[in-house]
């Protein structure tokens, strides 16, 4: 689903509307003319766009998403509403079907402002020990951390420094997801279970609004007897790699 958001006035355009009448026919006809054309504008506005505008896209939300929602709320946590027990995250579509949201062991200690912070989520080709999250749900948003591992409690936080690049003819992307080692202000996501599977948003910053994706044609090398690509990014629209499958721990 989408929503048209317009930074042009649209007020302005609507100043064409007003009726142009005089005993000049001549100007009446003019007048008309000028009504059509910003008709015609107004539509091009809220159809292919013009410039200055933009789409938003809003997932669209399933009737288990409340149900999904509930089943996060598994026990009580500090400074927060509740927090799930571990889970997984993969993808639905593309080669990587079925690998798991997790961490490269090549990733290296960085600073991101005043934390520490790793560059080098990943899709892992079997599950590890580092293949699990915790959702926590605050008034903010929900944060996402690391349920076990080198880097246990580490949450999931973007990077507003990341560059977008292009990636293909009509999407944009940046590789700003990064694990802190503590909660920052961009730390928080919104939750959207769809048809489809769990759209995950993010909630403030340069990348408020984008989405998770992941680089269906990167390469992955191999790490610990199962293969691994370091290629978990954002994406400014919903794409197919936007949707993950969320699966309890066993």
């Amino acid at each position: 689903m989408y929503q048209r958001i317009s930074k042009i006035s649209i007020s302005g355009l609507l100043i064409g509307f007003r009726p142009i009448l005089g005993s000049n026919p001549d100007a009446n006809k003019a007048g008309a003319l000028k009504n059509r054309f910003c008709v015609l504008l107004i539509a091009i506005a809220f159809t292919i766009g013009l410039p200055g505008t933009s789409w938003a896209q809003v997932p669209e939300t399933a009737e288990s998403h409340d149900a999904f929602i509930k089943g996060l709320r598994e026990v009580e946590a500090k400074d927060a509403v509740t927090a799930s027990l571990p889970r997984t995250l993969s993808p639905i579509v593309s080669r990587f079907k079925g690998w798991f949201i997790d961490i490269t062991e090549r990733a290296k200690l960085e600073k991101l402002g005043d934390v520490e912070a790793v560059e080098g989520i990943s899709l892992a080709s079997e599950k590890r020990e580092s293949s699990f999250w915790i959702f926590t749900e605050t008034e903010s948003g929900y944060l996402i951390q690391a349920a076990a591992g080198k880097y246990k409690g580490w949450f999931i936080a973007r990077d507003d420094s990341a560059k977008p690049r292009p990636e293909g003819s009509n999407l944009t992307v940046a590789p700003a997801l990064r694990l802190t080692n503590r909660q920052t202000g961009n730390s928080h996501w919104d939750l959207t279970m769809t048809e489809k599977g769990l759209v995950l948003t993010a909630k403030s910053g340069k990348f408020k609004g984008w989405y998770w994706d992941f680089g269906g044609n990167d390469p992955s090398h191999e790490e610990s007897g199962r293969q691994v690509a370091v290629n978990v990014l954002l994406a400014e629209k919903i794409v197919a790699g936007s949707y993950f499958e969320v699966t309890a721990e066993k």
